[in-house]
């Protein structure tokens, strides 16, 4: 059986290169979590001037209630007979989704 003689070199790190090294780290995370902060800052501020557009369209709109848009009542009496018919339910509403419980 062999036997080998393997002694590890202990590595010495002195107070100032603890201090240096400890500093590089910190500044690589720090850049890191900014670059993810700042992603996500865009992304608010497009989706607040996205909500912002539509609220604006909105107002500038002439026609704001959908019970009396020709265009969809010509939908539902060509697709779905009748407004809140299982037929129209399934063609144009819209299911909610809890989501609070995936945060």
């Amino acid at each position: 059986m062999a036997t080998y003689n393997y002694i590890e070199k202990a590595i010495q790190v002195t107070r100032r290169e603890f201090v240096a090294l400890t500093g590089v780290a910190a500044a690589i995370l720090w850049s890191g979590a900014y670059a993810i902060t700042d992603v996500v800052e865009d992304r608010n501020k497009y989706i607040k001037l996205r909500t912002a557009g539509l609220y604006k369209d909105d107002e500038e709109s002439a026609l704001r209630q959908s019970h009396k848009n020709k265009s969809l009542m010509d939908m539902y009496a060509k697709l779905a007979n009748k407004p809140l018919s299982p037929v129209a339910e399934e063609l144009f509403h819209t299911k909610y989704v809890d989501r609070t419980k995936l945060g």
